[in-house]
């Protein structure tokens, strides 16, 4: 769940996709609160135009040979707050 004030805007959007951009997987994320259509997780573009909202619920995928690392970091960041703060 997303817990940063003003939802996944621009500086947090960015912590994402170059946490994402770490690895090597196919990496998308669904906002599960909004459309339900998954965005690539290397596009700054489409994770930000997902809407995400303060409490919104996200859903990520990955696949390849480090999918399990890649969702630990993914997840390590969120709680940390994506650069503003859990």
């Amino acid at each position: 769940m997303v817990r940063n004030e003003h939802g996944l805007h621009a500086r947090p959007g960015t912590m994402l996709v170059n946490t994402v951009k770490q690895f090597e997987s196919d990496i998308t994320v669904t906002n599960l609160d909004g459309s339900g259509k998954p965005a690539n997780g290397r596009s700054l573009m489409k994770v930000v135009a997902l809407g995400v909202k303060k409490g919104h619920r996200l859903r990520f995928t990955a696949q390849g040979a480090d999918a399990e690392q890649a969702l630990k970091a993914i997840g390590d960041a969120i709680a940390a707050g994506l650069g503003e703060g859990a």
